[in-house]
C-alpha cells in the first residue's frame, strides 16, 4: 500500500509539473519583404546612318508663322517656321543645317540645326530672326545642307516690312 501511495503521489507530482511546462513556441522573425531591385538598363544612343546612295530633298508645305509682307516693329525679335515635308530617300539626322545664304541675315546666326525628319514626314525649319531698326522690306534666304555639307532641295525665305518707329 504504501508502494501504491508513493507511485500514486510521484505520479501526480509529475503530472503537476508536466502541467506547468506549456510547448512555448520560438519566436520566429516575420520575413521583411522589399522590392526587387531595378535592372540596370544601359543608356545607349541608336544611332541612325542614312545609305550613302540615299537622296536629300524636301518641298515647301507653309509657312508657320510671319507669311510675306507680314509687318514687324524696328528691334522686334520673333521666331520664324516654315512646314517642309522630306520628301528625299534621306532622313534628316544630326549634322543637318539650315544656311543662311543671301539676302539680310538680320540678327540671326549663320546656320541651324534642322530636326531630326524621318523620309515622307513633316517638319519645320526654325530661324530667329530681330527685326531692323530702319523701315523697309528685307528679305532672308536660307537653305539646308546634309550633314556632308551638301545642299539641298530649294530654298526658303523670309519676307517682312519694317514700319514706322519701336513702340515705347
Amino acid at each position: 500500500m504504501i508502494q501504491k501511495r508513493c507511485i500514486l503521489l510521484f505520479s501526480s507530482l509529475l503530472l503537476f509539473v508536466l502541467s506547468g511546462c506549456t510547448n512555448n513556441p520560438t519566436a520566429i522573425p516575420a520575413p521583411v519583404y522589399t522590392a526587387p531591385l531595378p535592372t540596370r538598363i544601359v543608356a545607349t544612343k541608336v544611332i541612325i546612318q542614312n545609305e550613302p546612295d540615299c537622296i536629300d530633298n524636301f518641298y515647301y508645305v507653309d509657312d508657320v508663322n510671319y507669311p510675306d509682307g507680314t509687318y514687324v516693329e524696328p528691334g522686334q525679335k520673333f521666331l520664324k517656321e516654315w512646314e517642309v515635308m522630306n520628301n528625299g530617300s534621306c532622313n534628316w539626322i544630326d549634322g543637318y543645317r539650315l544656311r543662311f545664304v543671301s539676302g539680310e541675315q538680320m540678327g540671326a546666326p549663320d546656320s541651324v540645326p534642322i530636326p531630326h525628319v524621318e523620309v515622307g514626314k513633316k517638319g519645320k525649319f526654325s530661324v530667329e530672326f530681330t527685326a531692323p531698326k530702319e523701315p523697309g522690306t528685307y528679305r532672308s534666304i536660307w537653305k539646308p545642307f546634309n550633314n556632308r555639307n551638301r545642299s539641298f532641295g530649294e530654298t526658303v525665305y523670309l519676307e517682312i516690312v519694317v514700319n514706322g518707329y519701336p513702340a515705347e
